[in-house]
């Protein structure tokens, strides 16, 4: 029987641990996709602040994966927050599985425990955004049932540089 992740609700004191892993992650999974300054703007520094003042928000929920007592990956839900989203619409905001260990169901259990954490909040679909290059994860999102959203081609926000594409799933 393969063994699973624990999963924990985040808190300011894993901010560090978490940008961690979204460094090592986005150097490794968008190093021949993202600009050279979308990377270089994923430093240590600016992502620990950025997930202190992330997991002090009431406004999301991270949950960690911690495996033998590591943090393995993380997965962030909230809102929908495109200006197309409605009250009804959630968002998978972030889900990261450190590239050490990937390829060991984390990153499913997490995408798993992401939907189920919308559906108890109240959301009746959810998307989420991700690099069209991308196809690993691409490929995990479809095997759980989320589909292209054709009004969802672009951006993610104005700060992306890398073409990204939204994905909708019906909770």
């Amino acid at each position: 029987m393969t063994e699973i992740a624990d999963l924990l609700p985040a808190t300011p004191a894993d901010a560090d641990v978490i940008a961690g892993i979204a460094v090592r992650a986005w150097h490794h999974a968008y190093a021949d996709i993202a600009h050279p300054q979308t990377l270089a703007e994923r430093d240590l520094e600016s992502q620990t602040a950025r997930w202190q003042t992330r997991l002090r928000s009431s406004e999301t929920e991270t949950v960690i994966a911690q495996f033998h007592r590591r943090t393995v990956g993380y997965a962030t839900t909230g809102p929908g927050g495109d200006p197309d989203s409605n009250a009804g619409t959630g968002g998978l905001l972030a889900l990261y599985v450190d590239p050490s260990s990937q390829r060991a169901g984390h990153g499913t259990r997490l995408l798993t425990d992401a939907v189920a954490r919308l559906r108890l909040a109240g959301y009746g679909e959810a998307t989420l955004w991700v690099f069209a290059e991308y196809a690993p994860a691409r490929r995990l999102y479809e095997r759980h049932g989320w589909t292209v959203d054709p009004l969802g081609s672009g951006h993610e926000d104005p700060s992306w540089r890398e073409p990204a594409i939204r994905y909708r799933l019906q909770l």
